[in-house]
Formats: C-alpha cells, structure tokens, sequence
C-alpha cells in the first residue's frame, strides 16, 4: 500500500486502524493483489482514453484559446498525441474487457476497500506539480468507472476535523446492497476515547455500565494539572471531577473506547450530580469524560491529594 504527501505517516496509522475495525466487523477478509486495479486505473490517463475526452472538448479549447484552466489544458491536448492511435484504443478497450470480467470474478457478492486517498498535499506542492499530485490522489479511485464499478466513501473518524482520512467500498455496478451495508456496519464501530476517574473504572462495580455496551480499556493516563477531586455525598459513593485551574492536579483517569452507537444508552445511566463534559488529558489530548456539577460538592469530601477514587 503507497502512501504519499506531507502527512503519509499519519494516512498509514488511520489506514492500519480502519482495517483492525474491518477484520473486527466479522466478516471474511481477504488481501489481494491490487495491480489489476491500478492497470485498468492508468488506463484513464495514461492511455489513450484520454483521446475521448480531446473529442468532446478540443474545438471548444482551440476555439477559446487562454480561457482553459492551463492544468486542464494540458491533460486535455494530450489526449491529441500521434501515438494513441485507432490500434492503441481497441488494444486498451480488450485490455480493459478483460479487466472488467476479472472484477466480476473477483468481487461476485464481495466489495473492494481502500483509502479514499492514500495522502493528501499543502496548496504550494499542488502548485509546484499539479498533475502529479492529483494523480496520487486518485491512486486509490479512478479504476472506479472503468471497471463498472459503485462506490461510496466513509470517514474513518466523523469527529476527525484536523487530518481526516477515510475509506471507500467498492463493488459491481449491480452489488449497491453490498457497499451500503457495509459502510453502515463500517461506521457503527467507530468510537471515542471516554475518561472515568472511579466507580467504572476497570474492577470496579460500575465497569459492566461500559463493557456490555461493547466499550473496552484502552490505557491508564493523568489528566492535566488542572482538576480536583472530591468524594460525594451519593448512594453508592462516588468521587467527582471538576475543573479547576488555579488550585488543580493531575488527577489518574483510565481511557475507554465507548462504540458512537452506544453512546445514547450509556447516557441514559448518567445520574446527577454527574455529567460528561471535555476532559484535557496530561498529553493534551481533549476527550470527553465524567465530570460533576458544582452543585455536588456541598457535603462532598476533598480527596484530591489520593489522586485517584479507593473503595
């Protein structure tokens, strides 16, 4: 798998973790070899399709000449070069028949995942080499139509607004079924990362509220220097989280991955004085988490100096 850009390392671990959520979904997965697919992809460009396309638009472009985007302009001429010749297109439309009863051998009642895009570019390197760059980004798609093939594209992470990165399902024109349930199934394992800081903790009694709704342990952590902890006034007790700049600790939480879908039933166990609000985690991570409402302090005992809640 190629990935490419300023950000490839960060594409790479997203790719590696839609593909532990794929395996996890508990369907068949198997790994093949995805040169046929880039074969019938370089056919779109680098092939003498692009000659259809000088059909279409070449009087147009010659008839408005400076009013073509340049980049456009180059990809389209060169759809007019001597050497896609008549032989060239019938060699390139069997090659590409081939192609395609290869796919519906391969992908009969199964679908094709891959990155949208294997990475993505700043404004000045698609500035430098527009078409270079724009091709990697279709390193992953453009066998799409040439194939008779559906698609759809997914987010990895909805909640991801700084590097997203997402997948595509593939499948035969007649196979839509397929991709739309699997890019359902797809998005009900995304989850968050949720800070508890006592009762849920692992072994504790409230743990069962988290993992029978498919929520698991990810690590132990500090929060930031920025919290205070008290023991509440509640049946059974419970200690309470609430923010606090001036006069904060680090307070020890444990992280869990809660499932997107479950998150509305768990909320439905949250009782007051409690509520979920942003936690700011020792690495400056912001997940969400339990906190307490000020309210609840009011007969509550400081522990803050234990850093953490002990039966």
């Amino acid at each position: 798998m190629t990935f490419y850009g300023p950000y490839e390392d960060i594409y790479k671990a997203k790719w590696e973790q839609a593909k532990k959520r794929i395996e996890d979904m508990g369907i068949t997965v198997e790994y093949i070899d995805y040169t046929m697919f880039s074969k019938a992809a370089s056919i779109l460009y680098d092939g003498p399709w692009v000659a259809e396309r000088w059909k279409d638009l070449g009087d147009f472009v010659e008839s408005h000449p400076g009013k073509v985007f340049p980049v456009t302009e180059t990809i389209l001429r060169s759809g007019d070069k001597p050497e896609h010749t008549a032989r060239k297109v019938f060699e390139a439309m069997h090659q590409l028949q081939e192609y395609r009863m290869r796919a519906r051998h391969i992908l009969k009642d199964a679908v094709l995942i891959m990155p949208t895009a294997g990475g993505t570019f700043k404004r000045d390197d698609v500035r430098k080499d527009p078409i270079s760059t724009n091709s990697q980004m279709g390193l992953y798609t453009n066998h799409c139509n040439l194939l008779d093939m559906c698609a759809i594209a997914v987010p990895e992470n909805t909640a991801d607004t700084g590097i997203p990165f997402g997948i595509t399902i593939f499948s035969l024109s007649d196979q839509e079924g397929e991709i739309l349930g699997t890019a359902e199934q797809f998005l009900k394992t995304q989850s968050i990362p949720f800070a508890v800081c006592g009762l849920h903790k692992k072994g504790f009694p409230l743990e069962s509220q988290l993992t029978e709704l498919k929520a698991s342990y990810k690590e132990s952590i500090n929060t930031a220097p920025h919290y205070r902890l008290y023991r509440l006034d509640t049946v059974p007790e419970k200690p309470g989280m609430v923010y606090d700049d001036k006069k904060g600790a680090a307070i020890a939480v444990e992280i869990y991955e809660l499932p997107v879908v479950s998150i509305g039933a768990f909320l439905q166990q949250v009782k007051k004085p409690l509520c979920i609000g942003d936690v700011e985690l020792s690495d400056g991570r912001i997940v969400k988490g339990f906190l307490c409402e000020e309210y609840g302090l009011a007969n509550a005992k400081e522990i803050t100096d234990i850093g953490k809640y002990e039966v």
